[in-house]
């Protein structure tokens, strides 16, 4: 008999991560993972083939039989459907109105129940929610990186917050935590060119303006917190994304702000899969 399996899979817009992973009443556990780059500009069939070359690392189908897939997806995406929405997007534009869940149900003989879409920043905050021991807790995850994710945890389950578009000064909360924020900052500063908030921070001569980008995302995050994270009266804040991997540079004058406790991303991609698979019963394992 074929061992059977939970297949993780999480898309972003440049790389897809996945991993097997067996579960029982008692625990997950790793079988396997895998990761690929992925050109979200290309054709339909290329995207695909990207996403299987990765998928395929993790399963032997002579050995395993996949009984549920859950993905981790960023929006626009109808995820009760598995339809992707993403349109001028700058990525998977080639996956517009797809059908990816019928696509999968029948690719790797899963039933169309079993395969399940999570908003990315849902999927952030359940991989936390698992690695931090949190499940009896209220709280919000924040993530920010390309964009600002947002999820809340009520002690259940985990919903979107989408507070990324949440009017916020004179536009929208992304438009100042993200990394357009800053290079939009550093920009109104006199500083063009730098690609990402890496190259800023490696940047030995501008430190003075990096130290200013920081500054600035510091303030809107508190501000923003005030506004839309207070009144969920949420236990604690999780901070995760790219641009939190420097929380050092930011998150104490932000502490200093507010009276709840934020804290730091594992960033350990396992977290996220075993997050995924924790939402599974057990008789689909």
């Amino acid at each position: 008999m074929k061992d059977k399996l939970i297949l993780c899979i999480d898309i972003g817009g440049t790389h897809i991560a996945a991993a097997a992973v067996q579960k029982t009443d008692e625990k997950i556990s790793p079988v396997a993972d895998a990761k690929g780059e992925v050109d979200s500009s290309a054709d339909r069939n290329a995207i695909l083939n990207q996403w299987e070359q990765t998928i395929n690392q993790v399963w032997d189908s002579s050995l395993h039989k996949i009984d549920a897939i859950l993905f981790s997806m960023p929006g626009p995406f109808d995820y009760k459907n598995g339809i992707c929405l993403m349109d001028g997007m700058h990525k998977y534009q080639a996956l517009l109105n797809m059908d990816i869940k019928s696509y999968f149900a029948k690719k790797y003989d899963v039933l169309p129940n079993n395969i399940q879409f999570v908003n990315d920043a849902e999927a952030f905050l359940l991989g936390e929610i698992h690695h931090y021991g949190l499940q009896k807790k209220q709280i919000v995850g924040l993530s920010i990186g390309t964009g600002l994710g947002s999820a809340f945890y009520n002690g259940i389950e985990v919903k979107g917050l989408n507070y990324g578009s949440a009017p916020f000064r004179e536009g929208i909360s992304e438009d100042y935590m993200s990394t357009r924020g800053i290079l939009s900052f550093l920009r109104h500063e006199g500083v063009d060119g730098i690609p990402n908030v890496k190259a800023l921070i490696e940047t030995e001569d501008l430190k003075q303006q990096s130290d200013a980008a920081f500054y600035f995302l510091s303030e809107a995050l508190l501000e923003f917190i005030e506004i839309y994270v207070l009144p969920l009266k949420p236990d604690a804040i999780i901070l995760g994304g790219n641009i939190a991997k420097s929380h050092n540079r930011f998150l104490p004058s932000v502490r200093k702000g507010i009276d709840i406790p934020i804290l730091e991303a594992s960033f350990n991609e396992w977290n996220l899969f075993f997050g995924l698979a924790s939402t599974i019963p057990v008789h689909l394992a």
